[in-house]
């Protein structure tokens, strides 16, 4: 039996989702609430990537014919001391380091060991589940005994997502409203929903990144098509997520995005000494940042952002899109972005109607099938850009207030 708890996150900002000082404003909710930790404790966090395991990354598999990712290609060492990895879970957990995954290989016991210590913990502290509506977020791979933590992440992961799950789903209800108009009620918007499974290995517990359910009078609603985004060095682990999410979790189609951000984001080691009134300095910094986007952008570029001598933002050397689904067939790497510039815009990613449909349902629709449009002349040029600047903004803002505690 699937269980559902339905968050409905809207983070960014455009005219349909929150502004972005909402967005700035949360950021600095998760930098107050973060606790002390001893900083020799600090120093020893190792933040454990799946290239780490594989040694490889989406630059290194990106060729027109794609590999299959299976998860037997990152089944962990034996050798692996579990409880240091419980304690870099609890630590990372604690703390909300912006923007990081952490990836562990865990025994069952120790994962509902850290899952009873982090409800604690957030006990403890009086933090609500509202609060912790997404991040950081704690989810459990039962089959393959790996544990992962995400922690809060910028408007090019999150906002990203979300705007590309409003294209679809504009692009899905345009159909049917022609040719069933009664179905597009059932297609349900379960956002970052938490589903857990049981099996004899365990539960599985996880959380999309957005995702597709169909739900009508008198059932229980089903999950269908999952929305999975990251980085390319975690590429792998988005493949591991994307099995999840089919042989465990029941979804029949998964889209991965898969962004490349080069140089990745470091924040400075020092403060600036001649800012005072961190306000207007925000306000300074947003101000430059759209000319400067705007004159990369007319070179056929997109980023680096970069502000007071410092990258605030990675150019985007790669994005792309792979729909992966139950019946295993390879999918077509949709590129946006290649090598830094923009590639020819596909139309279509290799999603159907009939995806968002249990296969009863969709017998029963009685209707052709047909190919998902996609809008990526708006989601690159429009939402991508956005998401880049609410990015470099929201760093920015979380470097000032992070010097002045």
């Amino acid at each position: 039996m699937l269980a559902f708890r339905c968050h409905y996150f809207l983070k960014y900002g455009s005219h349909r989702w929150m502004n972005a000082s909402d967005a700035l404003r949360r950021v600095r909710d998760v930098l107050q609430r973060e606790v002390v930790v001893n900083p020799m404790r600090a120093q020893h966090l190792k933040l454990i990537r799946w290239s780490e395991f594989t040694g490889s990354t989406a630059e290194q598999l990106s060729t027109s014919a794609v590999p299959a990712i299976s998860s037997s290609d990152m089944l962990p060492g034996k050798d692996r001391d579990f409880s240091s990895d419980y304690d870099e879970a609890l630590f990372l957990l604690k703390t909300n380091t912006p923007e990081q995954r952490l990836d562990i290989p865990l025994p069952y016991s120790q994962y509902l060991k850290l899952e009873e210590c982090w409800s604690k913990f957030k006990s403890a502290k009086k933090f609500s589940e509202k609060r912790y509506l997404l991040y950081p977020s704690l989810s459990y791979n039962s089959l393959m005994q790996i544990a992962t933590v995400v922690t809060t992440q910028s408007a090019l992961h999150d906002y990203t997502a979300a705007v590309f799950r409003e294209i679809i789903a504009s692009s899905v209800n345009e159909y049917l409203s022609i040719h069933e108009p009664r179905a597009i009620h059932r297609i349900k918007n379960y956002g970052s929903t938490t589903m857990d499974e049981p099996s004899s290995y365990g539960r599985t517990s996880k959380e999309p990144d957005q995702s597709f359910g169909y739900g009508g009078p008198g059932r229980e609603p089903q999950m269908q098509v999952a929305i999975e985004c990251g980085f390319s060095e975690n590429y792998k682990a988005l493949c591991r997520d994307k099995d999840l999410w089919i042989q465990q979790l029941g979804a029949k189609a998964v889209i991965l995005i898969c962004l490349k951000e080069s140089p990745r984001y470091k924040s400075p080691r020092t403060a600036y000494e001649n800012i005072e009134d961190a306000a207007t300095a925000v306000k300074n910094m947003v101000k430059y940042v759209a000319k400067a986007m705007a004159n990369v952008l007319e070179q056929g570029n997109y980023g680096p952002i970069e502000y007071r001598s410092h990258i605030w933002v990675g150019k985007l050397d790669e994005v792309f899109v792979e729909v992966w689904r139950a019946d295993g067939q390879q999918p077509v790497r949709k590129w946006l972005i290649r090598h830094g510039h923009p590639n020819p815009l596909p139309r279509t990613i290799g999603l159907k109607i009939s995806d968002f449909f249990p296969e009863n349902e969709w017998t029963a629709c009685k209707i052709p099938d047909s190919d998902v449009r996609f809008h990526a002349g708006r989601y690159l040029f429009e939402d991508i850009m956005e998401a880049m600047k609410l990015t470099a903004k929201a760093r920015f803002v979380r470097f000032l207030t992070s010097k002045k505690a």
